[in-house]
């Protein structure tokens, strides 16, 4: 394919485009000269983003709970339930956080627009992230009906102590007891729970501390289990 010239003449566009090209690379002006430098000094504001999230991470994520992938997007697993193990299935999502940082900091040299950065960007992460957990929770437990209801006037306490009594405990790999987390999404039901079982008396909190004694022997009981079938492999 040729372009033509007002002197009649044809050159082939490709030598055209090539020689537009380069004048327009010469007129060319980056905002940031040191490209390069830019590009890792992003690069370390990043990690120190990873950083700071994966510090507030462990509050609700052991580290030995936490799988980093490799490859592939997707996994099997066996999760125990009243009639058994079950195989099940999960997939990576793509999550996503917003961030706004005002050009006129940026303009001004303001430093601290970085601190800033990283911390409000982790806020919003944390947010998604107990969101997420959340809502996997409410998921799992309707799924498996391992659910308490609290009536409308009922005691949180007696809740409290049905949901020890009716929740598996885990056992990790130093063979020690690992008793769930209670999440509440209302701060004043932790300060309402907690002065309804001082109410109740010593006797109710004999019954709750009975109760968790009993579910940490089930525990240990059902982990001896498990690894005396790999004893039985040899």
């Amino acid at each position: 394919m040729n372009s033509e010239h007002q002197d009649g003449k044809t050159e082939p566009a490709s030598n055209a485009t090539a020689g537009a090209l380069s004048e327009l690379q010469a007129k060319q002006k980056l905002p940031f000269a040191a490209e390069k430098d830019s590009h890792l000094f992003f690069q370390e504001v990043i990690k120190l983003l990873i950083k700071e999230f994966d510090n507030r991470r462990k509050k609700f994520v052991p580290t030995e709970n936490f799988q980093v992938f490799y490859h592939g997007i997707g996994w099997n697993f066996q999760r125990q339930e009243k009639e058994g193990f079950k195989p099940h299935s999960g997939e990576l999502e793509k999550v996503s956080t917003g961030c706004e940082i005002k050009l006129d900091r940026i303009v001004a040299n303001d430093m601290a627009v970085i601190s800033d950065f990283i911390l409000e960007t982790a806020n919003r992460m944390e947010e998604g992230l107990l969101c997420k957990l959340t809502e996997e929770m409410a998921s799992v437990t309707k799924e498996t009906g391992n659910t308490v209801s609290i009536p409308k006037g009922g005691s949180l306490a007696e809740a409290f102590l049905e949901m020890i009594k009716t929740t598996q405990m885990g056992v990790d790999r130093d063979g020690k007891v690992s008793r769930p987390t209670l999440f509440l999404n209302d701060p004043g039901f932790i300060e309402k729970l907690q002065r309804e079982i001082i109410e109740r008396g010593p006797d109710f909190q004999k019954q709750i501390e009975v109760a968790r004694n009993e579910q940490d022997q089930q525990a240990l009981a059902r982990e001896a289990e498990r690894l005396a079938r790999y004893d039985n492999l040899e």
